[in-house]
C-alpha cells in the first residue's frame, strides 16, 4: 500500500542491476528515443505495456498513472510499469481521488494519480507546482471529480552515459479550464525551462496539455472558459499556441507582445506572464493541425493535446503509435533524437516561426475562400431573382384579342 501527499515522488528502480553515472560508461550506439503518453489511468494497462515493450524507449514520459484506485483494479501503475520494463521511475502524486458516491465505478478513487518519467538510466528529480485553475476540495464534487491535490510537472534529470545530463519533464495540465488557465500553467513550465537552459540545455519536455479548447468543446462552459475560447474563432489551440506563444523568442523581447494584442487591458495577461511567455528554444515537430493525439465525442472533439518539445537535440525520427486508441485515449507520441550543438536552437526558431505564418496565410486564405463563396452564392440568387422577376414583368396582366 502507498501513501503520499499531493506534490511528493514515489519513486522505484527495477533496473538489473541500478546503475550509478559513470565518466566511463560508453556511449550508447544509437540515437536516445524517447516516447511520451498519457495512459488514461491504465484502464488497459496490458495494452499500454504490449506498446512499452515494442517501442523499447530510452526516455519514458507518462500521465495519468493511477495507484491503487478502484477504477483501475487497485493497481500500482508506477511500479507495475517500472518493473514490466525494467526501468528507473519517478511519479509525482497529482491527487489524491477520495472515493465518492457521486463517482461511477469507471471513475472510483480511493487511492494516488500523477506523472511519471521513466529511463533506462540514472535521475535526479525535482517538482513544479502549477497555476491551480480550481479550489479541488471546493469544486472537485461539482467537476464529478473529488479529489485533493494540484496540477504538478516532474522534472528529471536524467544522466545519459557517455552524454551530458538532459532534463525531461512530464506535465499534464487541466482539462477543465480554456486557454487561459492552461497558459499560466504554461508560463511555470516555461520559466524553469528557461532558468535551466544555461546549466541543461539539452531538454525534452513532454506533456498531456489538453489543448483542446476549440470546435465544439469552445462552446462547453466544462471545457472551456474565458473570453479566448471566442477571440480564437477560426482557428484550433495548438494553432493559437504557435501563432501567440511559441513563436515569440528572447530576440524579439523581454516580454511577449503577442498575446493579449488587440484585447481591451482588463482582458490581457500581466506583465508577470507575458515575460514569461518566451520560448526558449522548444520545438514539437509533430503538425499542431494534422497529427491529432485525442478524439472523442464520435470525432467531433478532436486536437493535437499531447506535446513533445525538444531543445537542442536534432530528430532523427517521429511517429505516433496506439494510433487506433485501443490501449488509451490518446496517441503515443515518439522520437528518435540525437544531441546536437545549440545552433540548431535558431534553426528550430526560423522553422516555428516559418510555421506560424503559414498558418495565418492559411486561414486567411481560408477566411477570404469562404467570403468569395459566400458572395458567388449571394449573386448567384440576386440574379435568380432579377431574372425571375424581370421574366414575369414582361407576361401581359390582361387578355387582349
Amino acid at each position: 500500500m502507498v501513501f503520499a501527499l499531493p506534490g511528493t515522488v514515489v519513486t522505484y528502480d527495477y533496473r538489473q542491476p541500478p546503475s550509478e553515472p559513470s565518466i566511463d560508461t560508453p556511449e550508447i550506439p544509437r540515437p536516445l528515443r524517447v516516447l511520451q503518453w498519457n495512459i488514461e489511468r491504465g484502464y488497459q494497462l496490458d495494452k499500454v505495456l504490449k506498446i512499452l515493450k515494442q517501442v523499447d524507449a530510452d526516455i519514458l514520459c507518462l500521465q495519468e498513472l493511477d495507484i491503487n484506485n478502484e477504477r483501475s483494479g487497485k493497481q500500482n501503475h508506477v511500479e507495475i510499469i517500472a518493473q514490466q520494463l525494467q526501468l528507473n521511475a519517478a511519479c509525482v502524486i497529482e491527487f489524491q481521488e477520495l472515493q465518492s458516491p457521486c463517482r461511477t465505478p469507471a471513475q472510483q478513487g480511493g487511492g494516488l494519480h500523477g506523472n511519471a518519467v521513466f529511463s533506462k538510466y540514472q535521475m535526479e528529480y525535482r517538482v513544479i507546482k502549477h497555476y491551480d485553475a480550481y479550489d479541488w476540495p471546493r469544486d472537485g464534487m461539482l467537476l464529478g471529480e473529488p479529489r485533493l491535490g494540484g496540477r504538478y510537472t516532474l522534472a528529471a534529470r536524467v544522466y545519459v552515459p557517455g552524454r551530458p545530463p538532459l532534463l525531461a519533464y512530464s506535465a499534464h495540465f487541466e482539462c477543465f479550464t480554456g486557454i487561459i488557465g492552461r497558459t499560466l500553467q504554461l508560463c511555470d513550465l516555461l520559466e524553469d525551462s528557461t532558468r535551466q537552459v544555461s546549466s541543461t540545455p539539452h531538454q525534452l519536455v513532454c506533456g498531456d496539455f489538453n489543448t483542446f479548447a476549440h470546435s465544439l468543446a469552445r462552446f462547453s462552459p466544462r471545457y472551456a472558459h474565458g473570453w479566448y475560447r471566442f477571440r480564437t474563432l477560426g482557428m484550433s489551440e495548438p494553432e493559437w499556441w504557435i501563432e501567440n506563444i511559441l513563436s515569440w523568442y528572447k530576440s524579439d523581447g523581454p516580454v511577449n507582445k503577442q498575446v493579449g494584442r488587440g484585447l481591451p487591458g482588463n482582458l490581457r495577461f500581466t506583465r508577470k506572464a507575458t515575460a514569461a511567455l518566451v520560448n526558449p528554444g522548444w520545438w514539437d515537430p509533430f503538425d499542431p493541425v494534422k497529427d491529432i493525439t485525442i478524439s472523442n465525442h464520435a470525432g467531433f472533439m478532436t486536437a493535437k493535446a499531447d506535446w513533445l518539445f525538444v531543445r537542442q537535440f536534432r530528430v532523427v525520427r517521429h511517429w505516433m503509435a496506439n494510433c487506433n486508441f485501443a490501449a488509451s485515449d490518446h496517441r503515443c507520441l515518439v522520437l528518435d533524437v540525437e544531441y546536437a550543438r545549440e545552433d540548431l536552437v535558431n534553426e528550430h526558431m526560423e522553422m516555428t516561426k516559418r510555421l506560424a505564418r503559414d498558418l495565418k496565410l492559411k486561414r486567411t486564405t481560408k477566411a477570404w475562400t469562404w467570403c468569395s463563396l459566400a458572395a458567388a452564392a449571394f449573386l448567384s440568387w440576386a440574379a435568380y431573382r432579377f431574372a425571375k422577376t424581370n421574366a414575369i414583368s414582361r407576361v401581359p396582366t390582361t387578355l387582349s384579342y
